[in-house]
Formats: structure tokens, C-alpha cells, sequence
């Protein structure tokens, strides 16, 4: 069903593009017409490849069953645990104040995040579906600068409306 609504966005899509196209070379402005394309191109797949990353890694840390937690509702009501019948072992009679800090300082050591979880989580910033379209948008940058036929004008409007796109397409596909 997804990839049916995704096709047909789409081809929706390509068909407005053709015509752009076809209006463009006929009125001979094929170097304005290859900024526009491969600044398009190159963004849109950066962001769709940007979605498939961050699905990815959140379907991991699903599977894994990294975020499930039943104390959700807890934690969100009483994040410091001010309401709880006991204060982490502090007895409330005799207050020690370095107690208390270093009592804290261990649980924010035990809160931060490893190593191994960073790296675990920065699979989705590194993946090839991201990184391949940079590259060709850098390389799309510097040959059509190098060429000198680069127009910045309609390298950013082909950015801006391959973002806009693509953004569109994901932002459809979710809520159906």
C-alpha cells in the first residue's frame, strides 16, 4: 500500500519535472536545466536517504528493545523521584551533603552514554544511502563550477524544491 502511494507521488512528480523539462530545452536553457536537475536529484535522495537511515536504526533499537521502558509515565511524572517512599538509600534524620553529591555524580556516570552505544547509534549517520548523495552533490557542485556553468540560482532552487519534495513524499507516506 505504501509503495503504491509512493510510486504515485512519484510518478506525480516525474511527470511535473518532464514538462519542466521539455519547457526548458525548448527554450534552449539547458545549462539552467542541468543546475536545477542535479541539485534536485542529489537532494532528494540525501533526504530520502537521511528517512531509510533513521528507520533503520530506530527498527534496531526496537528490536533490540533499547527504549522500552514501563516506567515511562513514572519518570516523566517524578523525574527526580521527590515522591518516593525512599531517597536512595539518604536517610532524611542525619543530611551529609558530600554524601549527597556523590551519591548523584555515580548516577549521572551511570546515565551517560557509552561508547558502544554511540556507535551503535551513529550506523544511521554514516550509511552509504547518505553518504553516496552528498558525493554527488559536492562532485555535481565542483564539476559544474569547474565547467563554468554553474548558475547558483538555479543550483539552490533545485536544492530547495528537491528538499521540499522529498520532504513532501515522506511526510504523505507516514501519516497513510
Amino acid at each position: 500500500m505504501m509503495m503504491r502511494m509512493m510510486r504515485k507521488y512519484l510518478f506525480g512528480v516525474l511527470l511535473v519535472k518532464l514538462i519542466f523539462v521539455l519547457v526548458l530545452l525548448i527554450q534552449g536553457h539547458w545549462q539552467w536545466l542541468l543546475n536545477f536537475e542535479l541539485a534536485f536529484l542529489s537532494s532528494m535522495a540525501i533526504v530520502f536517504g537521511s528517512f531509510h537511515g533513521y528507520k533503520r536504526l530506530v527498527l534496531k533499537r526496537l528490536e533490540s528493545g533499547e527504549g522500552l521502558e514501563n516506567d515511562l509515565l513514572d519518570k516523566i511524572e517524578d523525574p527526580h523521584e521527590l515522591y518516593e517512599e525512599e531517597h536512595s538509600g539518604i536517610d532524611e534524620k542525619t543530611v551529609d551533603l558530600a554524601r549527597i553529591v556523590k551519591d548523584e555524580k555515580a548516577r549521572l556516570k551511570q546515565n551517560k552514554q557509552t561508547l558502544k552505544k554511540t556507535l551503535k547509534s551513529s550506523r544511521g549517520l554514516f550509511s552509504l544511502w547518505r553518504f553516496i548523495p552528498y558525493a554527488v552533490l559536492v562532485l555535481s557542485f565542483i564539476g559544474l563550477n569547474n565547467n563554468r556553468i554553474l548558475d547558483i540560482t538555479a543550483f539552490l532552487i533545485g536544492l530547495g524544491f528537491g528538499i521540499a519534495s522529498a520532504v513532501f513524499i515522506g511526510i504523505k507516506s507516514i501519516n497513510r
